[in-house]
């Protein structure tokens, strides 16, 4: 599943734009974004993180982004995912979470459309590849350039593969 600070109907609609295998639940408060550890005060927001929990509820897979653009790749999570299939279910018992640090707000921010995501991505690549080239002797940017290019990449891949099952 995913979790987001966005209301019920945007996440309705972002598992319909991009045919999510699974559900997206709103933390408009972010009172479990936040027992994550993933909340920015500053931004009102999370950082991009992904969490594989296997039934067992051991944590196969933990990946928080350093920025807004850093995410792991959909092979990282895949592979996680396998590794939890067969893993026998456990009980999960809770406390009440207390309130989040958020206040619920409409941002006003529109979907960005799904059709605009392979370009985007390319001048995203594009950008990247010069900024690469600019500071060549950098091996710490170089690294990061080669990270956000395969993350970029495999939005791209994933956005024109999602188009084409949905026939547009």
């Amino acid at each position: 599943m995913g979790i987001s600070v966005d209301d019920v109907a945007r996440n309705k609609a972002m598992v319909a734009k991009l045919s999510l295998p699974f559900p997206m639940l709103a933390d408009p408060e972010a009172s479990v974004i936040a027992a994550y550890g993933v909340y920015r005060e500053k931004e009102q927001r999370a950082r991009p993180a992904a969490f594989v929990v296997g039934r067992d509820l051991s944590m196969a897979y933990r990946y928080i982004g350093r920025d807004f653009a850093d995410r792991p790749l959909t092979k990282e999570l895949l592979d996680a995912l396998e590794t939890v299939k067969d893993s026998p279910r456990k009980e999960l018992r809770s406390d009440p979470l207390p309130p989040g640090p958020r206040q619920p707000a409409d941002t006003g921010r529109t979907p960005f459309p799904l059709e605009h995501l392979p370009p985007y991505m390319r001048g995203v690549n594009f950008a990247l590849e010069a900024i690469g080239e600019r500071f060549a002797e950098d091996q710490r940017l170089q690294k990061d350039v080669a990270t956000y290019r395969a993350i970029a990449q495999d939005y791209m891949k994933h956005g024109l593969a999602t188009l084409k099952l949905r026939g547009s």
